[in-house]
């Protein structure tokens, strides 16, 4: 019997249930709380009613939702239940750690079930499709002969070869959320400025300002031309914060001005991400060759 690696990801990855199937990626849900309430993000809140319930939530309570890793004991059964399915290791790729306790739930999980099934915890320094990427060049790894280190070099290769980068509309949730770096600065100037967040070594940080959305736009752009260096854009996904329409008409500008060919992903960054960006956000996750 081949060696059988599993892969698992929590639901920040925002990877369309098509490709996570194609790929076959298990998702772990965070959760989402409003008030007292606990969701699993997408499972039991997906992104419209997410957005929907926001609006209404800020205007009853003047107050923001929250989020929560998974548990300890969300990732012992999902690792559980692959061992059951015969899988010797699982490669457990994750929200960055400097952001989130999901790797540190992950880790505690992992060592509960070691006399199992080997657990590898991958702390991915960044989230959305830019994680989605390495994830998938994991799994290609692995479907061309590649053992478990393989997947581990090429989740570290796709790491060193992505970006994400996107500009926020409501300031407020930066500073609510208080996980982005800068974020004071933009929500203190004079005149309403629209910030750019770029994950860098797994830290969320605002790195540019900008008067307008296009100005904005374009500034995404001009960081993912300067992260690539010329080289070739092999995969994009476009992010947004419940504004598809929009993602989607912009989806085709980046993918010109980028030279990229293929037809670029579009994806909602989902409810526990836009509780800390907030509704109206726009960028992309980009890997390049």
């Amino acid at each position: 019997m081949a060696h059988k690696i599993a892969f698992v990801t929590d639901t920040t990855v925002n990877m369309p249930p098509e490709i996570a199937q194609a790929y076959g990626i298990q998702m772990v849900p965070v959760y989402v709380i409003f008030g007292d309430e606990s969701l699993k993000d997408y499972v039991e809140i997906p992104p419209e009613t997410f957005y929907r319930r926001l609006a209404e939530y800020k205007q009853a309570t003047g107050n923001m939702p929250t989020t929560s890793q998974p548990s300890p004991e969300d990732f012992r059964q999902a690792y559980l239940a692959l061992a059951e399915q015969g899988y010797q290791d699982i490669i457990s790729v994750h929200v960055t750690a400097k952001a989130s306790g999901t790797c540190q739930s992950a880790q505690l999980a992992a060592n509960m079930v070691k006399d199992r099934v080997r657990v590898h915890v991958v702390d991915s320094e960044s989230t959305s499709m830019q994680m989605g990427f390495m994830l998938m060049d994991a799994v290609e790894a692995v479907r061309a002969g590649g053992g478990v280190a393989e997947a581990l070099a090429a989740i570290e290769a796709a790491k060193a070869k992505s970006c994400l980068y996107f500009t926020v509309t409501e300031v407020e949730h930066l500073t609510a959320s208080g996980r982005t770096q800068g974020a004071e600065a933009a929500a203190q100037a004079a005149v309403q400025v629209k910030p750019v967040v770029g994950l860098l070594d797994g830290v969320p940080k605002a790195v540019a300002t900008e008067r307008t959305y296009r100005g904005a736009l374009k500034r995404v752009l001009a960081l993912v031309q300067e992260a690539a260096q010329g080289a070739p854009i092999r995969r994009m996904a476009v992010v947004h914060g419940g504004i598809e329409a929009k993602a989607t008409a912009w989806a085709q500008e980046a993918a010109e001005a980028l030279g990229f060919e293929g037809d670029p992903l579009v994806v909602d960054f989902g409810p526990a991400l836009a509780v800390h960006f907030g509704p109206g956000l726009l960028g992309l996750a980009a890997q390049w060759e």
